[in-house]
């Protein structure tokens, strides 16, 4: 084996996480170490859900919890805290010595049979199993947090399909307010200098659709990452905006608790806090067990048999006496865990207090900026089209002047798109800070 391969080898078995780049390696310089790349899973959709129909967001986040990889990794460590349970189970092995009869020496047998188990295992297993909940629990909390993600990236990619939408929207106004202006230039009804204007308003549309084209395209690639469809080839699409987009959902949406409330209920149903409690029984359990482990006991079987000796056996034990050293390491090493398993506790109380305020707080601004903008500023932008609607109709204005109004009204259309993902986002938000959906219709 060259020294290349020497080194390869100890890299393997130090640090097994780089099997993968070894095997790319390997592969590309022609040398078989025998490690595989896991293959890559196939796409799986829940029952019901297809991509030939568009997603709605509830679609999308079950489709997320079934394939986003790095959930699926998270997963794992549930798998982890269950071989460590079945270990915690299993029972010490019993020793075994023999000294075979050569010449004058007599056949002895002595069989060592741990006794220490019958009072550690059952604290062991108990310890194990809290941590197995501690670690189902805060899974839970990675599944609220991808299902925060996904909703605010679906807010995100309907925002950038009505961005998308406006703003061809906004080229076509332009173009035909600028045809116009050249007809009116050509007349000698307006200067050179109104009729650049209008080119550079055509200009600057144009170069704001190609962006919102742009930025449909990345986030639907954020979303289908988040969901795990990177090696899924087929196209899919998402529903259209409803639920707490319409003025009437958003009230009431808000109006459900006020922040105090929320706070207790986000106490009653976030996992990472239940984890946060089980970490603490969890260490508990483990302090029981080290001051269990203040002296080791088995018991002895010895077996002799030889030239004028009968078969003779005798029982006996074999006990570790406490003088020097009674566990005292980990005694207090297992006190100081739980001390610092409350002090987390503490912390993570205090941060689901202060992340339902703060998103509380957005959820409220987003909403009073929404249904400001629509009984306010929006109602204005459809007035003032219908009165140039209407003024155009009576011959007192030019269809220049509707055109101009319906610009402004595709603009106001923008930015009231703009705060619905801002309600939507806020709304995502909110949910995960208190540990589930606020609005069961949404």
């Amino acid at each position: 084996m060259t020294k290349r391969k020497v080194w390869v080898v100890l890299l393997l078995l130090l640090f097994p996480g780089a099997s993968g780049v070894v095997s790319l390696r390997s592969q590309e310089k022609g040398v078989n170490l025998g490690v595989q790349i896991p293959a890559i899973p196939p796409v799986r959709l829940p029952d019901g859900i297809s991509l030939d129909v568009p997603l709605s967001e509830e679609d999308a986040v079950a489709v997320a919890l079934w394939n986003n990889a790095a959930f699926q990794a998270d997963l794992a460590a549930l798998g982890l805290a269950k071989v460590d349970l079945l270990e915690a189970g299993l029972l010490r092995n019993p020793t075994l010595q023999m000294l075979l009869p050569f010449g004058y020496s007599q056949f002895e047998m002595l069989l060592n049979l741990p006794g220490e188990v019958f009072w550690q295992r059952p604290k062991r297993v108990a310890a194990a199993k809290i941590e197995v909940e501690r670690v189902a629990t805060g899974l839970e909390q990675n599944g609220l947090d991808l299902a925060r993600n996904v909703r605010e990236v679906f807010a995100d990619l309907q925002l950038a399909k009505a961005r998308m939408r406006l703003g061809e929207d906004a080229v076509r106004l332009r173009r035909e307010i600028l045809e116009l202006t050249e007809v009116r230039l050509r007349a000698g009804d307006i200067g050179e200098m109104e009729a650049n204007a209008a080119r550079t308003e055509l200009s600057m549309a144009e170069e704001q659709a190609a962006r919102f084209a742009r930025e449909h395209v990345l986030v639907h690639g954020r979303l289908r990452f988040l969901l795990g469809l990177e090696v899924e080839r087929r196209t899919f699409d998402i529903a259209p905006p409803g639920g707490s987009g319409t003025p009437d959902e958003a009230a009431s949406y808000s109006q459900a608790a006020d922040v105090e409330a929320l706070q207790e209920t986000a106490f009653a149903n976030r996992p990472d806090l239940g984890a946060a409690a089980l970490a603490i029984e969890a260490a508990a359990g483990r302090a029981k067990w080290e001051r269990s482990k203040l002296f080791a006991f088995a018991g002895l079987l010895s077996i002799k048999q030889g030239a004028g000796l009968d078969f003779s056996p005798r029982g006996g034990f074999l006990i570790e006496l406490p003088v020097f050293q009674r566990n005292q390491g980990g005694i207090s090493r297992a006190d100081l865990e739980v001390e610092r398993a409350g002090l987390q506790y503490l912390v993570v109380h205090q941060r689901i207090s202060q992340e339902v305020r703060e998103a509380y707080g957005q959820f409220q601004q987003a909403r009073t900026s929404l249904q400001f903008y629509r009984s306010s500023i929006l109602p204005q932008a459809e007035e003032r089209m219908r009165l140039a609607e209407k003024s155009h109709q009576s011959g007192e204005e030019s269809y220049l002047f509707v055109l101009d109004a319906t610009r402004r009204m595709t603009d106001a259309r923008l930015r009231e798109a703009e705060l619905v993902s801002d309600l939507r986002r806020a709304s995502a938000r909110l949910d995960r800070s208190i540990g589930r959906r606020l609005h069961a219709n949404k």
